[in-house]
């Protein structure tokens, strides 16, 4: 392992809350939606989708689950209704909601997008759990995904996207002491 590699997973490892349960991941409270600096505002679009600040929380540890973040902006009525990735067994889209002091995570089976709005999937809302990883994430990594959507008219499409791991995903968000759960 090169030198800048360990000092980004010692760095990640002190300011980020892991966990090896596939089921739960840390309090996404903090700066939500703000993308590490080191992820490019590029864009990437199909079929009038188009994706923006597609980023991947690196893993510590034996960590065997983290999430992916992004904006979705469609040019027309369009339903996201799954994910997938060769990087995780299980690809699932999730929210995460407050019931009373309690931060609870559960799937999302379908998100309605409407036309030019655009729909953030980030820390603390919606947003994309790779559990059961296949192997670790280390920072600035490209992981491939696929996004799932179902059009108006019943018809599926499928858009490739690349995501890359935070290198920095320390100034993205801050981790609270709130708890969560399914």
């Amino acid at each position: 392992m090169t030198c800048w590699k360990q000092v980004v997973l010692m760095c990640s490892a002190a300011v980020l809350l892991g966990c090896s349960d596939p089921h739960h991941h840390a309090d996404h409270s903090g700066t939500e939606g703000d993308a590490p600096s080191s992820v490019q505002a590029a864009g990437q679009s199909q079929d009038g989708i188009v994706v923006q600040q597609a980023w991947v929380r690196p893993t510590v540890g034996e960590q065997d689950a983290t999430g992916a973040y992004m904006t979705i902006t469609a040019d027309k009525p369009m339903t996201l209704v799954g994910v997938a990735s060769p990087a995780a067994e299980i690809s699932e889209v999730h929210e995460m909601r407050m019931d009373g002091d309690i931060m609870r995570m559960r799937m999302a089976d379908r998100i309605e997008l409407s036309p030019g709005v655009p729909l953030e999937l980030k820390p603390g809302g919606y947003h994309v759990m790779l559990m059961a990883l296949t192997a670790p994430i280390d920072g600035g990594q490209e992981i491939e995904l696929s996004l799932q959507f179902e059009q108006a008219d019943g018809s599926k499409l499928e858009m490739p996207v690349t995501a890359v791991a935070a290198m920095n995903a320390a100034g993205a968000e801050t981790h609270g002491d709130g708890k969560h759960a399914h």
